[in-house]
């Protein structure tokens, strides 16, 4: 197999890999929306809304 062949084959490799780390990703945010399970991040860090200053409300 020469460089092209290889060269081929390493980006059909990251292409299946990006696809499929796409796909469980997806997969994953369909699951947290379905169970309403919130993240780490949020649970932790989560809180009520900052007032906003500066800002005219007309």
């Amino acid at each position: 197999m020469g460089d092209s062949g290889l060269i081929y084959m390493l980006a059909f490799t990251t292409f299946l890999l990006v696809i499929g780390v796409l796909i469980w990703q997806r997969a994953r945010v369909e699951r947290a929306k379905r169970t309403g399970e919130r993240s780490t991040f949020t649970d932790h860090h989560g809180g009520p809304p900052r007032p906003q200053h500066g800002i005219d409300p007309t």
